[in-house]
């Protein structure tokens, strides 16, 4: 029982499956950098955009709140003058309140929280104007000063901090923007430096090989056309077509030296 014999791999077959392989490898690093970078974009756009609308949105309910304070005083220092001061205080602390509660949905974390619970103070304490306000202007002074001014002043602080808070916050994703950013890279540099090495190494593998052995395929069949060489002597491992090629080369060149010794015997035994 005879066995089949295995077919060698063709030229064409393992500069195919090399070519893949280069590919492949590219293929795998350049969509795990984009994956990678496209998720770290997405995440340090959205903090980022989160952080934005909570700091916009703290800065709008500091202006507006620091207004209304300077409505309350000049209604309060109107009380020992002759030009009265009049604004709607109700409509006023509306907006206050509409600024904290876009706070309460824009701004996170207990800096935040913090601010909530200072505006609430300060607008409870706020209204007490309208009972205060019928009162001499002495009283009056005493409480802008030493009862709403100390909340308001928290206020502030509390508005300031969480400004500080979100700007750190921000320092930092962009730290962990820039280091994602390299770590997405990474990946895609080293994987695209391994496909280089391989283009060398089938590049070395073809001159090696290939290019050699057909260089000097060439050299010798010079030699046997023009120099005249007794004999046809190239040898080298493998077992494709190029090898296939050299084997009928040499069966070709030792036919041809036959043929030629055959002539020389008939061209002697008609002399």
């Amino acid at each position: 029982m005879s066995t089949q014999e295995k077919k060698p791999m063709s030229i064409r077959t393992k500069l195919w499956l090399s070519l893949m392989a280069i590919a492949a490898v590219l293929f795998v690093s350049g969509t795990v950098s984009i994956i990678e970078f496209g998720r770290l974009s997405d995440y340090v756009s959205q903090s980022l955009m989160e952080d934005l609308e909570g700091m916009k949105a703290a800065e709008r309910l500091g202006n507006i709140c620091r207004g209304y304070n300077y409505n309350i005083l000049s209604e309060v220092g109107s009380a020992d003058s002759r030009v009265e001061v009049y604004f709607d205080q109700k409509a006023a602390l509306e907006k206050c309140d509409s600024a904290a509660q876009v706070l309460s949905v824009r701004g996170k974390g207990a800096a935040a929280d913090s601010i909530q619970v200072r505006f609430a103070d300060y607008a409870e304490v706020s209204q007490q104007l309208d009972s205060v306000i019928v009162s001499n202007f002495a009283d009056a002074r005493a409480w802008y000063f030493d009862t709403l001014q100390p909340v308001y002043a928290k206020l502030i602080y509390a508005i300031e901090m969480y400004r500080i808070q979100v700007n750190d916050h921000m320092m930092v994703s962009a730290d962990e923007f820039q280091q994602g950013f390299y770590r997405a890279i990474i990946p895609g540099v080293v994987i695209t430096g391994v496909g280089l090495i391989l283009i060398f190494l089938l590049l070395f593998y073809m001159l090696v090989y290939y290019v050699r052995p057909l260089r000097m395929m060439l050299g010798q069949l010079e030699g046997f056309n023009r120099e005249g060489l007794k004999k046809y002597h190239v040898d080298f491992d493998g077992e494709d077509e190029l090898s296939e090629l050299n084997d009928n080369i040499r069966d070709l060149a030792d036919e041809n030296l036959q043929l030629k010794r055959r002539l020389r015997m008939i061209d002697n035994e008609d002399k």
